[in-house]
């Protein structure tokens, strides 16, 4: 029983894909900042800085996780799955980002931001007391689903 929760929770991260592209697509564009216009062209990049490196996905420990946050990822998680069997087939993009919308509803649906869901899941493979925590609460609610 428990290695079948295992296997879904180490599937966490691909099943999140769709939440981490909905919630870039929600997240507010900021507006690119253009150099005036009385300046060249070099003198502009010379004063841009060079870009920097793309920021590490951040990630939480066991500590960072409120038994509240564990509740709410695990219910949320169930109901991610269950959109997804339903969605297993959908081949067009309109129907994918129908799942996407459903699974980012279902999150915020249990009081959790997308975002939020997101690190947790991110963070079971380097966090094994965060995975165990939400192992079990997951197999609490199952059991007393029955």
């Amino acid at each position: 029983m428990v290695n079948t929760y295992t296997r879904a929770l180490l599937c966490a991260g691909t099943l999140t894909f769709g939440l981490a592209q909905f919630a870039q697509a929600q997240a507010p564009q900021t507006p690119s900042s253009q150099p005036p216009a009385s300046q060249s062209q070099p003198e502009a990049a010379a004063q841009q800085p060079a870009p920097a490196a793309a920021p590490a996905k951040e990630t939480v420990t066991s500590a960072d996780v409120t038994d509240q946050e564990i509740e709410q990822f695990a219910k949320s998680y169930q109901d991610i799955q269950k959109i997804q069997k339903e969605s297993q087939a959908a081949q067009d993009e309109q129907a994918k980002k129908d799942a996407n919308n459903k699974m980012a509803q279902a999150v915020q649906g249990h009081g959790m931001k997308v975002e939020r869901f997101n690190t947790i899941a991110r963070s079971l493979d380097s966090d094994s007391a965060l995975k165990q925590r939400i192992q079990q609460k997951i197999q609490e609610l199952s059991q007393a689903a029955q």
